[in-house]
């Protein structure tokens, strides 16, 4: 996966979690999913700017719609998974891996209250 996917999706999952945060019907959830998409923001503005820092500026991102999942579990584990692959594209950026490592604490945290804080 390359960065600007990784980026754009990223992006998308903080949408679809926004989303599933507004239509929620436990207090829970909702604030669980708040606490998420807050927490992403940031994450993914760093891991970009690192990313332009280490290979130049990126200037086209792909258009990624968010997933219409009412499961915010499944998209969070799915999550999961991207930041997985993800890692294995920056095994040499100690600074990345340290923000994917972030990201993966952040999901696996709200994984944790969606689960089992109803």
């Amino acid at each position: 996966m390359s960065c600007p996917v990784f980026i754009a999706e990223s992006f998308a999952v903080r949408t679809s979690a926004h989303f599933l945060h507004l239509s929620s019907q436990s207090y829970a959830q909702h604030v669980a999913l708040n606490e998420f998409y807050d927490g992403m923001l940031d994450k993914v503005d760093a891991f970009a700017e690192v990313t332009q820092g280490a290979n130049g500026r990126i200037t086209k991102y792909p258009s990624i719609t968010p997933d219409d999942t009412d499961d915010p579990v499944e998209l969070l584990e799915e999550y999961l998974d991207t930041i997985t692959a993800e890692e294995r594209v920056c095994k040499n950026s100690q600074a990345l891996l340290n923000i994917l490592a972030e990201l993966e604490q952040l999901t696996k945290n709200t994984l944790y209250k969606l689960k089992f804080l109803k």
